[in-house]
């Protein structure tokens, strides 16, 4: 069976494992909350203190472990009792008050479950020692471990009289955050207002495509209708294959020539052929985006546009990777459209 001593202790190793990602977890998550506003700091704690819990977990376990196979002494064994759950609640403290730009909080959930791995690793591996120099280095991680697990309580028990120049300051901070996300936006809306203002009946069917679904839809959809342009736009938007921007092709009075029948027949085989299980992934929302074609499909096959060909390939690929009843029903609606 071999020496017990010499066997490779997975249980430790996994539980060891997990215990570093759950500390990673932790860390990031708290690392940058002094630096976010009032709902990402409460994001920040919330997972932090998520992934804290999970930690002190697999710490427990790891103890466990120390204890039963390894030489834990007894006031270690009793010990456990207090650490482990006084120690979580340690680091939850922490790091609300690292949230709160405490510097110093930080210390606590950054050292505290690495001395307390450590603890039990010694514990689970230190097969011999010299009775001094165990005693003395058990009791001086000991004390350390008790130390970082007070401080937060300590600092919660002293009540704080209010300081109005901090708070004063936390507020005009808040205030000027959001005042610079406040004109970020209304610089943003100003530059498309601006730019939308700037477009008219001379102006490409191109330039009008990035304001049809935006705050000037309505508009859009209206003043596009008079962009003297725009047959001969939509053709060559369709041999550039931007297909998928010209969902609403039949609301911009445009004409069923045979020019713009085969080149909306050309755009559409090439993105059928691309609704290919084997040529990548996202194939369903592809298939949908294709869904919205529907109004101008019925539309041009109205007007005896010949789409025989790509409607044939679209359905047979949207029957290979359908996992739904609306994609089955979109490639059924297409057979109605070819006869």
């Amino acid at each position: 069976m071999g020496d017990p001593a010499l066997r490779i202790p997975f249980g430790t190793i996994v539980l060891l494992i997990l215990a570093v990602v759950l500390y990673a977890g932790m860390m990031g998550s708290l690392v940058d909350a002094p630096h976010s506003d009032a709902a990402g700091r409460g994001m920040a704690v919330a997972f932090g203190a998520i992934f804290a819990s999970l930690l002190f977990v697999v710490l427990a376990l790891l103890l466990l472990v120390a204890a039963l196979k390894g030489r834990m002494s007894l006031a270690g064994k009793i010990g456990c009792f207090v650490v482990l759950p006084a120690g979580m609640i340690a680091v939850w403290l922490a790091g609300d008050a690292w949230a709160g730009r405490d510097a110093s909080a930080i210390w606590v959930p950054a050292l505290l479950p690495p001395l307390i791995a450590a603890y039990a690793l010694r514990a689970r591996f230190l097969v011999s020692r010299v009775r001094r120099g165990g005693l003395a280095a058990e009791f001086g991680l000991a004390a350390l471990i008790v130390v970082l697990i007070g401080a937060p309580f300590v600092r919660v028990s002293l009540v704080e009289a209010p300081d109005p120049a901090a708070q004063a300051r936390a507020a005009e901070e808040e205030k000027a955050r959001q005042e610079a996300q406040d004109k970020a936006v209304r610089e943003a809306n100003e530059r498309e207002a601006a730019n939308f203002a700037a477009l008219g009946p001379n102006s490409p069917m191109a330039d009008y495509l990035p304001f049809i679904y935006g705050n000037h839809a309505r508009e859009a959809r209206q003043d596009i209708r008079r962009v003297r342009s725009r047959q001969q736009d939509a053709v060559a938007l369709l041999e550039a294959g931007r297909l998928n921007e010209l969902s609403s092709l039949l609301e911009f009075d445009v004409d069923a020539t045979p020019e713009l029948c085969r080149a909306y027949a050309s755009a559409l085989g090439r993105a059928a052929a691309e609704l290919d299980p084997r040529t990548g992934s996202n194939q369903i929302g592809k298939a949908i985006d294709l869904e919205r074609q529907l109004p101008n499909l019925q539309w041009l096959a109205g007007e005896r546009c010949d789409l025989a060909a790509p409607l044939g390939v679209l359905e047979k690929n949207l029957r290979a990777i359908a996992d739904s009843s609306r994609i089955t029903g979109f490639a059924d609606k297409l057979v109605q459209l070819r006869k």
